[in-house]
């Protein structure tokens, strides 16, 4: 077989190869006249293949070296004579973007600065936080105060934290249940009664402490406790006067026809066992009316009805209710405190600073951030220029 039929089938094959969508070889650097091309039609690049096969420089094996070349697309540009000759010219890669056009970096470059940032303001809340609970350290260290017998609401929050000593009894005719709390792992309630004071003036709220579930019995207003209270007569205890915020819109409202308190709010209890006593409600209002706080927007139950209570829960001719809300101490042991609670006795607050203070785990955070940012921005930047 002569050398021009076999680049003939050849190029026949290559037709049909073309029709398939077959992509043309990668041919730096040969220039053919577009005649040729019409001639030979999509064979041309197997006729090349021959041409330079058939060169007494390349021999057979060359054949076999350039078939087996991976064949890429090229980019053919056209011009408008006939005569001028087609150049192939490999394509060229995409150019990439600079480095420090992408928004990662500028990202990484604010990270670091923002939680630095945040990390030195913990610290200042930290500060704040320390001189805070030296202030009160400093007034539960003081000596402690003696309730006069008309109360100033309007200054009340001044003495916050401030230990108060009181004598006098409790009414135990009349107890609320704040909770459900837990201590120590057991469920429970604080329970909260009027205290009658020696020197006279309307009652007080005072918290006397924890009671377990298990000496609790009965539903809503026949809620009591199973064992009698250990406060029978006069006595003299010493109380925290805390510091009691306005009700959260988030927390639970208060049940105070069942009896349950979800919340410390001393006006609205004081309002609340004032009514259920049948004290007017005018001059019980006028005692609450310079409490920081109106409990008229958190007492649904004022313009309804109010539930009878049993006879020994609540009874006619009590004294009135002032918003003063008191924490009773217990600067016993833990020892005497686990036995206390397993005989159904309350137990106080102990006589110490309870606030929460976590701004150094914050700021150690913070500043860990900003340093793994750092870091990142750093390897971004050097990784860019080096490319």
């Amino acid at each position: 077989m002569s050398a021009w039929s076999f680049a003939g089938r050849v190029g026949a094959g290559a037709v049909r190869a073309s029709s398939l969508g077959v992509l043309r070889p990668n041919l730096a650097g040969v220039m053919m006249p577009r005649k040729i091309q019409a001639h030979l039609g999509a064979a041309r690049p197997i006729a090349a293949r021959w041409t330079m096969a058939s060169s007494p420089r390349l021999g057979a094996c060359a054949v076999r070296t350039f078939a087996n070349k991976p064949q890429l697309p090229v980019t053919v540009t056209e011009s408008e004579a006939d005569d001028e000759p087609l150049v192939y010219n490999r394509p060229q890669q995409r150019r990439r973007k600079p480095w420090y056009t992408s928004p990662v970096v500028y990202v990484l470059m604010i990270v670091p600065l923002f939680t630095f940032w945040l990390g030195r303001w913990q610290l200042r809340r930290l500060q704040w936080k320390l001189d805070l609970i030296d202030e009160l350290e400093a007034k539960l260290n003081s000596e402690p105060l003696r309730l006069p017998r008309n109360i100033n609401l309007d200054v009340l929050e001044e003495f916050a934290y401030r230990l108060v000593r009181i004598r006098g009894r409790f009414d135990t005719s009349r107890v609320l249940f704040l909770g459900p709390r837990a201590r120590e792992g057991d469920r429970g309630y604080d329970i909260v009664m009027p205290f009658q004071r020696d020197g006279g003036g309307p009652d007080i709220l005072v918290n006397c402490g924890f009671v377990s579930n298990e000496f609790v019995e009965g539903t809503g207003m026949d809620k009591r406790l199973k064992n009698r209270v250990p406060y029978e007569g006069d006595v003299t205890l010493t109380t925290l006067l805390p510091r009691v915020y306005p009700p959260s819109r988030f927390a639970l409202p208060n049940e105070p026809h069942n009896n349950l308190w979800m919340q410390v709010n001393p006006a609205q209890m004081a309002a609340w066992l004032n009514e259920q006593s049948g004290i007017d409600q005018a001059a019980s209002s006028a005692t609450t009316a310079n409490v920081a706080f109106s409990p008229r927007r958190w007492w649904p139950f004022a313009k309804q009805e109010a539930p009878l209570a049993p006879a020994e829960a609540f009874r006619h001719g009590q004294n009135a209710v002032v918003p003063v809300y008191l924490e009773q101490v217990f600067d016993g042991t833990y020892s005497e405190a686990g036995a206390r609670m397993r005989q159904g006795i309350p137990v106080g607050r102990p006589p110490k600073i309870q606030l929460r203070n976590q701004h150094m785990e914050y700021a150690v955070t913070w500043f860990t951030m900003s340093g793994i940012s750092t870091l990142m921005f750093i390897y971004m930047v050097s990784k860019g220029r080096a490319a």
